[in-house]
């Protein structure tokens, strides 16, 4: 079976367009990214798949280079949230990217059609584009086509929360200053590491993904706490989320409920509960070797003396990890520093991760049927209302 598996990731690695986009020209993403040179600020329309992914990207340089980004996700139908970002853009000066790969997310469609309705005369034309499938059915098409806005598709072939190596994710990342060739680069390692092992006891990568299989397979566990021991993770961890929730939930007698938790804060809050609680967790913990230098305690503080905020970091993670090990599996993933590659590396892992696990588990990793009813059901309720 294991053969087996690996022997169909390789065929999925060179087959499928989640994959293939690793390879394309980027010089189209660019372009449309220079096109919004004059604007001072972004705001990106999308939720779930077409938001997380290159808010994720965004955020994580933004927070690495110390620089504010420009780039604003509306993800969320919260009004006040709205009104307060609306107020703080200057529509003479901003642009507008609405991203629905079926165009008929209703979130996206209701903030983007409130937006219209509070600035008539913007140019549409020039600044702003939706990214959406060439489809008639598209809604989110029609309002383009109306507003004569540039419409960029949206890889039909691509889900959402497999999109952010495809424009969903890079034209958002390249307009928040993100390094998109590293970030590729760093994506290109995971697939790379996969080609050239000739069997699956060659693939390190591959090994530790089955031994989490093997430990969620009995039922007995059944969450994956992913703690990272970084604040640039936090969004990663987010993306995580729904990428594991969408592609594993599929049955009543298999599936991985993903946990997000930061380090060092979430030792205050969760790690009682992990440490003391019920043994159904596996751990995946991510930390870095070295981060940023700053300067020594002198102040005669117990245990603090002589040390700083890094090494700090260090020991804590160090501790978690033995102590975690004592409760539950763990597997630890160690970079010599998160940089905007590590991310990438990350995300195809986790790519890669979820579609090896749901071959072994005999489900379809692509699909989310569970979730119509409750679209169906919002009409519905939007419907009654008066």
């Amino acid at each position: 079976m294991i053969d087996e598996v690996f022997n169909y990731i390789k065929v999925q690695i060179r087959a499928l367009d989640i994959f293939k986009v690793l390879d394309e020209d980027r010089a189209s993403v660019r372009k449309l990214a220079k096109s919004f040179d004059c604007c001072n600020s972004i705001l990106v329309i999308g939720t779930g798949g077409s938001s997380l992914g290159g808010k994720c990207l965004v955020n994580f340089e933004a927070m690495y280079s110390g620089k504010a980004t420009k780039v604003v996700f509306l993800e969320n139908t919260d009004s006040r949230h709205f009104e307060n970002v609306m107020r703080s853009c200057d529509p003479d000066k901003t642009g507008i990217i609405v991203i629905s790969k079926s165009g008929k997310t209703t979130e996206s469609l209701m903030l983007f059609s409130t937006i219209c309705e509070l600035w008539p005369n913007f140019d549409y034309q020039t600044r702003a584009l939706a990214i959406t499938e060439f489809s008639e059915n598209s809604t989110l098409r029609q309002l383009a086509k109306i507003r004569k806005m540039r419409i960029v598709e949206h890889n039909p072939k691509i889900g959402g929360r497999f999109s952010v190596f495809s424009v969903v994710g890079l034209l958002p990342a390249i307009l928040g200053n993100v390094d998109i060739d590293l970030f590729i680069e760093g994506a290109r390692k995971v697939v790379r590491d996969i080609e050239v092992s000739k069997t699956p006891e060659e693939c390190k990568l591959f090994n530790d993904i089955c031994s989490i299989y093997k430990v969620f397979a009995n039922g007995e566990v059944n969450i994956h706490v992913l703690m990272v021991y970084s604040d640039l993770l936090e969004d990663y961890g987010k993306w995580f989320i729904q990428l594991v929730s969408e592609s594993l939930g599929k049955t009543e007698t298999f599936g991985i409920t993903p946990v997000r938790a930061i380090g060092t804060v979430d030792q205050h809050s969760m790690l009682q509960l992990f440490l003391g609680g019920p043994a159904d967790k596996l751990f995946t913990v991510i930390v870095q070797k070295r981060n940023n230098q700053t300067s020594k305690v002198t102040a005669d503080i117990p245990n603090l003396k002589g040390h700083n905020i890094q090494e700090l970091m260090l020991a804590h993670q160090n501790a978690t990890i033995e102590v975690l090990r004592e409760k539950a599996s763990v597997r630890v993933l160690e970079f010599e520093e998160f940089t905007i590659e590590t991310l990438g590396f990350l995300m195809m892992l986790s790519f890669i991760e979820v579609i090896a696990i749901a071959k072994l588990a005999g489900i379809n990793p692509f699909d989310q049927p569970a979730v119509e009813k409750s679209k169906k059901l919002v009409i519905q309720y939007l419907s009654a209302i008066h």
